[in-house]
């Protein structure tokens, strides 16, 4: 007698198919988190290098340059913002946007507020994070017309199709030149770093408000 060959009963397709669907549902969100999980892991990585470059330039300005947090225009000072952190506000800050970033990326030679400490801290920041070259920079500091880095988020401040390397960067830091707070944005995250308190990354997080200027 000849062996017989039977192709698979529609109903034992079925039962396949259903097994296939059901161990998709249990495996896709798991794939899901755990690649978001390793996302915001490397976003906050590359925050805390730009909090340890920020840091650095703040303190060689500090170091060779303390009267420019401070003095150069008594009227408005560069230490003039506030920001709030856990319901408190803190005032006489220095701060530091996309901003001052860009019009150095796009000019090394602005002279705009040129002998305070924003601008001697973003062309050191900028050089710390090979991004001083707009052309070949790790980062770009965009600014969209009508937007600011305050309370907003990463998708809010770009729009949409922003560049790979676009990033939104606010520092906070002290007239002893110590960073208080961070917000880093890329790819639709929000970092935010305050020493002393646990680091957040949220997708469409907002940035810290900032008053005063």
């Amino acid at each position: 007698m000849k062996n017989q060959k039977h192709g698979f009963t529609l109903v034992e397709l079925i039962v396949v198919l259903t097994i296939l669907v059901i161990l998709a549902s249990l495996l896709i969100p798991s794939l899901t988190g755990y690649i978001r999980k390793a996302k915001e892991k490397a976003i906050i990585t590359e925050a805390t290098d730009v909090w340890k470059a920020s840091q650095a330039a703040l303190s060689e300005c500090y170091a060779v340059y303390p009267e420019s947090f401070t003095n150069p225009d008594p009227i408005k000072p560069p230490c003039r913002f506030a920001t709030d952190i856990d319901g408190k506000r803190i005032s006489n800050l220095g701060r530091i946007t996309n901003a001052a970033l860009n019009a150095v990326q796009i000019n090394p030679n602005d002279q705009t507020e040129v002998n305070t400490s924003s601008r001697r801290i973003t062309r050191q920041v900028l050089s710390y994070l090979d991004s001083a070259d707009k052309s070949n920079a790790r980062y770009l500091f965009t600014v969209p017309s009508g937007k600011s880095t305050w309370n907003t988020t990463f998708c809010d401040y770009f729009g949409r199709n922003p560049s790979s390397n676009a990033v939104l960067l606010q520092i906070f830091h002290t007239t002893d030149g110590k960073v208080i707070a961070i917000n880093f944005g890329k790819d639709g995250y929000m970092v935010t770093i305050i020493p002393g308190k646990e680091t957040t990354c949220v997708y469409n997080g907002k940035s810290l408000k900032s008053i005063g200027g």
